[in-house]
């Protein structure tokens, strides 16, 4: 079963992203994804669902305390045999769990069109995901009438540390998006989506995202402060909807 988790993002400068990876590295560790690339990050793509009446998007909006978002997502190229998860991110107050299944990215759009998840849907368990979930999201999808409504792309660098299992810290960059009807939108290599038909989303600014269980280390605090750093209720979904609707 997954668990809930606080998440905590902050808006931060472009100008001390470095500053800020330094002091994180000082504590912390690329994590795997992130030691498979030369660069130490990797490209993050993500389909999001919604209403037809944008449901999840107005709810973000309002600070409704029980919502749920809806988002198919990938990693590095999307390739055909890449993984893709089915992602529901359920938020109750200040705690979010997400609910996870994993198929093919070359998958995707036969599963949204026939639901075959006994044959499509991989056996993986952990880190909240669960065969069984496919079954949720599809559900709600056929409750809520979900269709998808925009791709989220970003360049992340995520750190983890021995010692700290419950504390995940990330640094988003690039954020960028297209409004897609394309459950396997990708981009990259799924040739759905061309990034260079990306728009830009936030060139100025990274998204610092802090998850955890047990509280953010004194170091990291510190941090925050001296960068003068406030937590802000920011969604990469809204931010990228908002900039389509300029």
């Amino acid at each position: 079963m997954p668990y809930p988790k606080l998440e905590y993002k902050y808006l931060l400068p472009a100008g001390d992203v470095d500053a800020v990876r330094r002091a994180v590295h000082r504590h912390m560790a690329h994590d795997a994804y992130a030691l498979r690339t030369p660069e130490g990050s990797y490209v993050v793509r993500s389909v999001y669902f919604d209403s037809p009446r944008l449901g999840a998007y107005r709810e973000k909006v309002e600070g409704v305390r029980s919502r749920r978002k809806y988002r198919i997502r990938a990693y590095g190229a999307a390739r055909h045999d890449s993984a893709a998860f089915l992602e529901i991110k359920e938020k109750q107050g200040q705690y979010l769990t997400k609910f996870r299944s994993a198929l093919a990215v070359g998958d995707v759009e036969e599963l949204t069109r026939d639901r075959d998840f006994g044959r499509l849907v991989r056996g993986l368990h952990g880190d909240g995901i669960d065969p069984a979930n496919a079954e949720l999201f599809f559900r709600d999808v056929d409750r809520k009438a979900l269709r998808p409504v925009v791709l989220v792309v970003y360049d992340r660098e995520a750190f983890t540390a021995d010692g700290m299992s419950d504390l995940r810290v990330t640094i988003d960059s690039g954020l960028r998006s297209q409004r897609v009807a394309d459950p396997g939108a990708f981009g990259g290599a799924a040739n759905h989506v061309h990034d260079g038909d990306l728009v830009p989303v936030m060139r100025q600014h990274a998204i610092l995202e802090v998850k955890f269980t047990r509280g953010v280390p004194a170091w990291l605090r510190d941090e925050l402060r001296r960068h003068r750093l406030r937590r802000l209720a920011l969604s990469k979904y809204t931010l990228s909807l908002d900039a389509h609707a300029q």
